[in-house]
């Protein structure tokens, strides 16, 4: 939730200044796309925070999540933000894929993705549970034994990105926080599921690059994109033999946010064809509201899917805000970070009211979301154009 969930992102991630078309009435999707606009950094921005602030409710206790605003019987805001950062990545990265060699857009998405995730899942296992488990026992004998819950069986196994992600280390959290005592687990980073198929995605639109030089961007996505709704509609009729036939390739989870994904891809190839101020943004907004007062199946899909044309008009809008960002991208770190920062509020029983839990979560996060940005993803993207 890259997410992404990202997480999904417009991924220059080299610090220079973007530029926006001004033109409002006739700018098209493409000319945001290849403006990068950097209304796109800040509308990652804040649907990170949208994912923060609605794991507040459940990790501090404070009730149930907020519902989302497209779909308010059915998902929660933070499933509305995930579906955002995957729509806008399949757009981002989809155009990516079709336009860079594929050993260069594979080097890319790797090293924007993987050594921000690896810190943090070496921070989630060892300091952020090293803290909770001292806070439990009044030490740290005990922390370091060997087994799959141990901090070692947890970093292993969270980096060969595994759908079936582990959350427990040592079973810290359980029993102090609100969270815990009420799914009697442990979990030190829930929101880090959702980069294991948002690295599949990017697999899989890496792949129609290649494809994509010898059908076209147009036939290829909208084949691919097609052909993965037909195994959405399968899980949804007909799960068992679905999930039998293509379940060891893709379950249940990552066809529904790789058809989202696919959705931004979409988008994306006929983005000279889509004005943000026309119909279509508006027709995507309709079927939205509707599927997500219809069933989770639609909201899911449907909804999440229409993101691709209803969130491009708000980029624009945002864009004099994402300006003063000059580049930067904390939305990235702000995601990874947020769920143990919170669950470690909630351990220490910090406060006792929600909007003041969101505060002083979201600066903690955002000032390690810097740490993460200036000293792990930037580089790490900086010293790969210097080759």
């Amino acid at each position: 939730m890259t997410s992404t969930a990202r997480s999904g992102r417009n991924d220059a991630g080299d610090g220079r200044p973007q530029r926006t078309p001004v033109a409002a009435r006739s700018v098209t999707v493409a000319d945001l796309i290849d403006g990068r606009s950097p209304g796109f950094d800040a509308l990652r921005l804040i649907l990170a925070f949208l994912v923060l602030v609605s794991h507040t409710w459940p990790l501090g206790g404070f009730g149930p999540e907020p519902s989302s605003p497209l779909a308010p019987h059915y998902l929660t805001l933070g499933g509305f933000a995930v579906a955002g950062f995957f729509a806008m990545s399949g757009m981002l990265v989809g155009r990516s894929a079709a336009r860079r060699p594929f050993g260069a857009f594979t080097r890319a998405r790797a090293l924007r993705i993987v050594p921000g995730y690896a810190v943090a899942v070496v921070c989630s296992a060892l300091p952020v549970a090293m803290l909770a488990w001292v806070h439990e026992h009044g030490g740290l004998s005990g922390f370091f034994s060997t087994g799959p819950d141990s901090p070692i069986g947890y970093i292993g196994r969270a980096l060969v990105f595994p759908t079936e992600m582990s959350y427990n280390v040592r079973g810290v959290f359980a029993s102090s926080t609100p969270y815990g005592t009420a799914t009697g687990e442990s979990f030190v980073n829930g929101s880090l599921w959702t980069l294991p198929y948002e690295l599949r995605c990017y697999v899989v639109v890496g792949l129609l690059g290649l494809v994509i030089h010898r059908w076209g961007e147009r036939r290829t996505v909208t084949v691919a994109w097609t052909l993965t709704g037909v195994l959405a509609v399968g899980y949804h009729q007909v799960p068992e033999l679905t999930g039998f036939v293509v379940g060891s390739l893709a379950d249940k989870t990552l066809v529904m946010l790789l058809f989202v994904f696919l959705s931004g891809t979409l988008a994306g190839a006929f983005a000279d064809h889509i004005r943000l101020l026309g119909w279509m943004p508006l027709a995507a907004l309709t079927v939205a509201l509707v599927g997500g007062r219809t069933s989770l199946f639609l909201s899911e899909h449907l909804g999440g899917a229409a993101l691709a044309l209803a969130l491009p008009p708000v980029a624009f809008a945002l864009a004099p805000i994402g300006a003063r960002l000059r580049g930067v991208d904390l939305s990235y770190g702000l995601y990874l970070y947020a769920w143990p920062v919170q669950q470690l509020l909630a351990m220490y029983d910090v406060t006792d009211r929600a909007a003041v839990f969101v505060l002083i979560a979201t600066v903690i996060t955002l000032v390690l979301a810097a740490g993460s940005w200036y000293g792990v993803e930037r580089p790490a993207v900086r010293r790969w154009r210097a080759r």
